[in-house]
């Protein structure tokens, strides 16, 4: 089911790109359509863009690669995530005041990171704080994203990492599981937390599951 997921995904993706691409073409040659036509040509962009990130949900759920592991600080990759994170202008970031190295695997933790903070821009409708906290231990390191959006209902707290369970007209039901899952591959563990809301992330600062250290390739 998972190849199966995986190759429905990638040909899906060929032509969602084309209408995209058309869809951009017409805006940029087309100055002088009606705002009634301007408007329609929108809507198909913005279904494009759910359908393209529905089918991203679909790619990261299935992908059970090994971890890539490097050496980096919890502040590249939460700088990185949030490089690549639409932020809207009413949308405060607190970032941990120090920083912590960590051996893990970069892309995974970006995505874990990116889920997590978009996740909290929706609940928040796109204003408010989040703040981000790091707590050094011996072995392991913990990272608590905080936002002031409203409390999770308590009914969807013990659901929200399970597959398929989403609350968004658009969603797939994957991102949090999705993070679940490289959080656990790493390792460690994620939970959620009201009042306020809240995620919280334990990593071990040297990942110690089903790892492939990417310096040994270059080694070889």
């Amino acid at each position: 089911m998972g190849s199966l997921a995986s190759r429905l995904a990638h040909d899906l993706r060929t032509p969602l790109s084309v209408i995209k691409l058309t869809v951009d073409l017409l805006q940029l040659q087309n100055k002088d359509l009606d705002e009634k036509t301007l408007q329609k040509i929108t809507r198909i962009g913005i279904s494009v863009d759910k359908m393209m990130s529905q089918i991203g949900g679909v790619m990261d759920f299935v992908r059970t690669k090994p971890l890539e592991v490097q050496s980096t600080t919890i502040q590249n990759i939460l700088k990185s995530a949030l490089d690549g994170t639409k932020i809207p202008p009413d949308v405060s970031i607190n970032l941990p005041p120090y920083d912590i190295e960590i051996r893990c695997d970069t892309k995974k933790l970006d995505l874990v990171f990116t889920n997590i903070i978009s996740n909290a821009i929706q609940a928040m409708e796109n204003a408010g704080t989040i703040n981000i906290r790091l707590t050094d231990k011996i072995d392991h390191l913990l990272i608590e994203i905080e936002n002031s959006g409203p409390p999770i209902p308590e009914e969807h707290l013990e659901k929200i990492f399970e597959p398929l369970f989403t609350t968004k007209p658009a969603g797939t039901g994957l991102g949090l599981v999705t993070c679940k899952t490289i959080v656990e591959q790493h390792g460690g563990s994620i939970s959620a937390y009201n009042y306020p809301t809240r995620f919280l992330i334990k990593l071990p600062k040297h990942a110690t599951s089903e790892i492939r250290d990417s310096s040994a390739n270059s080694d070889a």
